[in-house]
């Protein structure tokens, strides 16, 4: 890339986004990822407060676990505020956890549906943390279905094998669109 360029908040939030996808499923550094896929989580919760406040699945996960805004963002920010400040912790150790990675990322692509059609590495990030964590949740339902379709029951198969079957179906899916 030659020089400036300007950039929206969404395409920057979807740049962090789709590199820390790729970096999960390439089983890359999980700090790293986890800062990306943080930092992109900040700035599509903030957009679609401002813009779909009434879709926010943020909000809809507040309400269905009782918990205040403040409270949920405490939970879901916890590692990547660990991760980004050192002022009054310097010396502070984190117990970190990559599974985390994987359910900011999952609600960051859930909220970014509000703003128009997932990308191949979204729909595929959605698709897999579903047969990840609940593919009999729904099965009858579209994204269910699809993710049991494309992934079978991952649940009981160890994370660097679920990580080896989702770079699998994307490096899959990229291939047949393009």
């Amino acid at each position: 890339m030659d020089g400036r360029f300007q950039i929206t908040k969404l395409d920057a939030a979807r740049r962090q986004l789709h590199v820390a996808i790729m970096l999960l499923f390439d089983d890359g550094d999980p700090i790293a990822v986890h800062t990306l896929v943080g930092a992109a989580s900040v700035i599509i919760s903030d957009l679609v407060d401002q813009y779909h406040p009434d879709k926010s699945w943020d909000k809809m996960a507040q309400m269905a676990n009782n918990i205040t805004s403040s409270q949920y963002f405490q939970v879901m920010r916890k590692p990547q505020n660990f991760l980004k400040h050192a002022r009054e912790d310097a010396s502070k150790v984190f117990d970190f956890d990559p599974n985390e990675t994987e359910a900011v990322a999952f609600w960051a692509v859930m909220n970014l549906g509000n703003f128009g059609p997932l990308s191949m590495e979204e729909s595929v990030l959605q698709l897999w943390y579903l047969a990840c964590h609940a593919p009999n949740l729904y099965v009858a339902i579209e994204p269910y279905k699809i993710a049991v379709q494309m992934f079978g029951d991952l649940r009981n198969i160890p994370r660097a094998g679920r990580l080896a079957v989702g770079k699998r179906v994307l490096k899959e899916q990229l291939a047949d669109i393009g």
